[in-house]
């Protein structure tokens, strides 16, 4: 036992020092053995287990070369392959190019050509640098080029990366990107979770969001906290709220939005602006259904509509505003105020342009149209 009485087995499957063969080669590779004595004990070709307190076996390693210190324990290996186990069930399979095992088998740190796959959930790390905790259940990644983890759902890229063994949660930190592969929505963040098992993405910072459609970018999204189902396509956002749509042009700010990206359709329930920024008109309203595959955004409860330029305004309980036409359908409590002629309407449904100053405001017998004029003042 070279770690104590953690590692069980170590098996020898090439060179040791009273092998047998022929007498020429022997020769020859006992002198490199001997070099390499003098820094601790060489093996070749070796595995390497290691057993908790139980007898279970925590990893397996398997590597081309493992030299030890002079106290054994610790050891530097060369051509690395292993697994971590769990309750006797494999649950992580390894590669690298390099890697030492410290700390009595405690902590394996892999450099180099890494490879970390969880048979589980099918997700896959690669990284220049892992430290390796197995009785922690932890793995760290890092590595100036960045880690990369991916499954048939997700890529995601980072500085840092943290992986839970026990939870398949991997954290993430610093210059993220990730990039849901169906339907294409990209984000950036500097950190952010991924639940593996539910298909959850939770980031809780700053981070911005582009979904695309034939590699054309149709939607921008910033906002400080997101939660993204995998397997729904929903995105719950909250936050300093900031959306654009490109085709149609729009732009909105809210505090929360529920977004069904793959078929473009957001709601929010909380009080949202919109803009219209080619003729600078906007409305506002507490409950806001967005349907951009149809080109509608359907309002309720305390709307309230402004057409800067024309200075036109528009207040209602209910509307749909169709962004092909830029029409505006109102019902309930509508009150429609301009400037130039200067005159008030009041009833109870109103339809047309809020922008062109061509608005139809109608009533009922019970509730017929209110008109006010103003008269303009003599010079």
């Amino acid at each position: 036992m070279l770690f104590k009485n953690k590692i069980s087995v170590i098996f020898l499957c090439f060179l040791l020092v009273s092998c047998q063969g022929n007498k020429q080669e022997t020769q020859v590779k006992d002198t490199n053995f001997k070099r390499e004595v003098e820094e601790g004990l060489v093996l070749y070709d070796a595995t390497l287990e290691q057993s908790n307190a139980d007898g279970k076996t925590l990893w397996r390693l398997s590597t081309k070369k493992a030299t030890y210190t002079d106290d054994k324990k610790s050891a530097i290996l060369e051509g690395i392959t292993g697994n971590l186990f769990e309750n006797g069930k494999i649950i992580l399979q390894v590669s690298a190019k390099k890697g030492e095992v410290k700390n009595d088998g405690k902590e394996i740190f892999l450099s180099e050509e890494i490879i970390v796959f969880d048979p589980r959930n099918k997700a896959e790390f690669k990284s220049q640098e892992v430290i390796w905790k197995p009785e922690e259940n932890v793995i760290s990644m890092t590595g100036k080029k960045g880690i990369i983890a991916n499954n048939a759902k997700l890529i995601v890229t980072a500085e840092k990366a943290l992986y839970n063994t026990k939870t398949q949660l991997l954290e993430l930190n610093k210059n993220i990107f990730a990039n849901l592969r169906n339907p294409s929505l990209q984000l950036k963040t500097e950190h952010l979770y991924w639940q593996i098992p539910e298909d959850k993405i939770i980031g809780n910072t700053l981070l911005n969001m582009i979904r695309l459609d034939n590699k054309l970018v149709t939607d921008k999204i910033k906002s400080d906290q997101v939660e993204i189902d995998l397997n729904t396509n929903i995105a719950i956002i909250n936050g300093n709220v900031e959306y654009q749509s490109l085709k149609p042009p729009l732009q909105g700010a809210t505090s929360q939005i529920i977004w069904n990206f793959a078929d473009r359709k957001m709601q929010s329930n909380q009080a949202t602006k919109l803009l219209q920024p080619e003729d600078n008109m906007t409305l506002t309203a507490n409950k806001v259904n967005f349907n951009l595959e149809e080109n509608k955004v359907y309002l309720q409860e305390g709307i309230y509509g402004k057409a800067v330029k024309n200075e036109v305004e528009i207040y209602a309980d209910n509307a749909t505003w169709n962004l092909d036409s830029q029409e505006i359908n109102a019902d309930g409590n509508v009150y429609y105020k301009q400037i130039n002629p200067d005159f008030n309407l009041k009833g109870i449904k109103a339809y047309g342009k809020l922008q062109d100053k061509q608005m139809t405001v109608e009533g009922n017998q019970a509730n017929p149209v209110t008109t006010l004029i103003y008269p303009q003042e003599k010079e």
